[in-house]
């Protein structure tokens, strides 16, 4: 007995009679890329969305006046979210430096304590 092959899915293609006349509508590019400023801005706008959702205070108020409040003050926002994050970088510094002079007269201390054993003994 010999295998019969399968014949390969082929595509056949008729010849229509009547031509297609429709448009393709092509769509414009943009002629200059967005500006790094606009990009922050879009960002400045989607943090305050984000920091405005949620809040507490704003859970009965409509997302359209949230976003126009976010549309008009997103330069206020993101100054005032700027300005609460360096004080938080100068709380986390000054606090790392206190605890850096506080663990060298621990050890300071731990090691003079260690001395004046040895000599004792």
């Amino acid at each position: 007995m010999t295998k019969t092959k399968k014949p390969k899915n082929q595509v056949i293609v008729v010849p229509t009679t009547q031509k297609t006349t429709a448009k393709v509508k092509r769509t414009k590019t943009l002629a200059k890329s967005r500006s790094a400023r606009s990009k922050t801005d879009t960002l400045s706008y989607y943090n305050c969305l984000i920091d405005q959702i949620a809040s507490p205070a704003n859970a009965k108020v409509k997302i359209t006046s949230l976003a126009h409040h976010c549309k008009c003050n997103k330069g206020k926002v993101e100054a005032a979210r700027q300005e609460h994050k360096a004080q938080l970088v100068r709380k986390v510094a000054k606090d790392y430096l206190a605890l850096g002079e506080n663990l060298g007269h621990y050890l300071h201390a731990d090691i003079v304590g260690c001395v004046k054993g040895l000599k004792n003994e």
